[in-house]
């Protein structure tokens, strides 16, 4: 957990006068296991906060002068959309964490401020991270990779595109009644089948295309929700943007639920013109949901499954 979590905090660029802001709570792997180790094996300091709470990260970072933030997609977003936001008051951000599209990426660098952010591919099951883009890399393509492999760390692409990762920082397994998974969790090699598509790029990074579960089947062809909802993140009027699969007369569907951007107002009429501008016809949404925010946990993670409850929901009664 050490030796892994101290090239996490290589890829990130951190040294001894770095101060790390972490909102995510320690008991889960994203702090636990990646911001701790990362941060003490370079010697800086961990910027603590007891639950993630915009108003009082913005005070800490301005307070303490973080350097760095490991914050997802749903946190950027409050943080960014808080009235005592100030692009002065997080001047001294440079480099951190984040997962999300390549807007989201590039949302924290431009506009949060860490313009070194990195973005990251992982989980508990494979030590944290397992993929890390370089600090120093072009924002572009920081934005549309999660990296190399961290050292030690062995990944491939199954023939169904499904993610296997292997390596000594892969769990062992399950246990307890969630044992019964093994079997279908690990390859006869014994490789830790992620239940993620992805693709390795000619250069050797990792590019995520999405969970293998919320892969959207419309027309028979597959829909990567985070591809759609990249699209929709370049909407000048789009804050934040949630894509789900919900079954229609005729099959699945896609649904795209949207936060405005401040005061701004987007049409569907707008938004799926803009899609198909943007993506291929089989891409654009059928139906769009105008919202005040999407369901998150309290780290600011998206709720998937409750998306997916308002999407049928919307199908069936229109609202």
């Amino acid at each position: 957990m050490t030796e892994n979590g101290f090239n996490i905090g290589e890829r990130q660029g951190l040294g001894p006068a770095d101060r790390v802001l972490l909102s995510p709570p320690l008991f889960w792997a994203y702090g636990g296991v990646n911001a701790l180790p990362a941060t003490v094996t370079h010697g800086a300091a961990l910027v603590l906060q007891g639950r993630f709470e915009p108003a009082e990260a913005l005070d800490l970072i301005e307070r303490h002068g973080c350097t760095a933030i490991y914050t997802l997609p749903g946190m950027t977003d409050a943080l960014l959309r808080h009235p005592a936001f100030a692009r002065e008051r997080t001047r001294t951000l440079r480099t951190g964490l984040t997962i999300g599209s390549p807007q989201d990426v590039i949302r924290a660098a431009e506009q949060l401020g860490a313009a070194e952010i990195c973005n990251i591919y992982g989980s508990s099951e494979t030590g944290g991270n397992c993929c890390v883009t370089h600090h120093h890399w072009p924002l572009e393509r920081r934005a549309n990779c999660q990296g190399f492999p961290l050292p030690g760390v062995a990944l491939r692409i199954a023939a169904d595109g499904g993610v296997e990762v292997g390596g000594p920082y892969v769990m062992r397994g399950y246990i307890n009644a969630s044992a019964a998974q093994n079997e279908t969790a690990f390859t006869a090699d014994g490789w830790f089948r992620t239940g993620d598509i992805g693709a390795l790029a000619p250069d050797g990074t990792f590019v995520f295309q999405g969970r293998a579960t919320e892969m959207i089947k419309r027309g028979g062809i597959n829909v990567s929700p985070a591809e759609v909802e990249d699209v929709l993140m370049q909407h000048p009027d789009v804050a934040q943007a949630g894509v789900i699969g919900a079954t229609g007369p005729r099959g699945e569907v896609i649904v795209a639920f949207v936060v405005p951007r401040g005061d701004a107002c987007p049409t569907e009429d707008a938004l799926a013109a803009h899609c198909r501008r943007l993506a291929s016809s089989y891409k654009v949404p059928d139906r769009f949901a105008i919202v005040g925010a999407l369901p998150a946990t309290v780290t600011g993670k998206l709720l998937r499954r409750d998306l997916k409850a308002a999407a049928d929901r919307l199908m069936r009664t229109g609202a």
